[in-house]
């Protein structure tokens, strides 16, 4: 008993001075620098962390977490930093941290927003709420009125719902019809599983559905 005692207190000792960032296992480095030094990044099993110009140090204190919003980075995403998110400095903290980009140009606190010139750029068709024009703006089709000074109309629906690319073709049958083609591209966020679907404009709910 005195033994088996003893190597339970062994292994409650080792638990509790256990690294959580050093678990063994096949890690990357990545090719891009840390933005904040220019040092090494690699890879631990929680997060992507600066170790130094030559890799082998605790770096400059910069690192990320590989699990945002519940959802694992492949590693090619976090070398190029695309689609919704976006690595920004904090000038608070000193430091690089990770914050979601919507594509919007939404009002900063207390300022109106800028309007934007759609100058040279086509139409897409009639927003639905407001009769404006709908233009591609960022990550999304948006009309005029919604992203003019000040906002007068809050339509816009995303370029890429659900996995699955909205072309110009499809935005501009949904505006002139108010349906879109059977797409089979969607990806249930739930299941995970591919769907097929029409996007229409509810006009009860004001916005674009299923």
């Amino acid at each position: 008993m005195k033994g088996i005692a003893e190597m339970a207190e062994r292994l409650v000792r080792k638990a509790k001075e256990y690294d959580r960032d050093t678990i063994p296992g096949d890690y990357a480095t990545l090719a891009a620098p840390c933005p904040n030094c220019g040092g090494v990044v690699k890879e631990n099993y929680r997060r992507f962390t600066c170790t130094g110009a030559a890799g082998a140090s605790e770096g400059c204190g910069f690192s990320m977490t590989k699990i945002p919003a519940g959802r694992s980075f492949e590693l090619p995403e976090v070398e190029t930093f695309t689609a919704e998110l976006k690595l920004v400095r904090d000038d608070e903290i000193n430091n690089w941290k990770l914050e979601f980009d919507f594509g919007d140009d939404a009002k900063a606190d207390g300022a109106e927003a800028e309007a934007i010139d759609f100058t040279g750029q086509p139409s897409f068709g009639a927003c639905p709420k407001c009769k404006g024009h709908v233009y591609e703006h960022g990550s999304n089709y948006a009309c005029q009125h919604a992203l003019s000074a000040p906002v007068t109309c809050d339509f816009k629906t995303g370029k890429i719902i659900l996995t699955q690319p909205i072309s110009h073709e499809q935005v501009t049958k949904l505006l002139a019809t108010g349906k879109t083609d059977l797409l089979d591209g969607f990806v249930s966020n739930r299941t995970k599983r591919k769907f097929k679907a029409m996007l229409f404009w509810d006009e009860k709910e004001g916005k674009v559905g299923f």
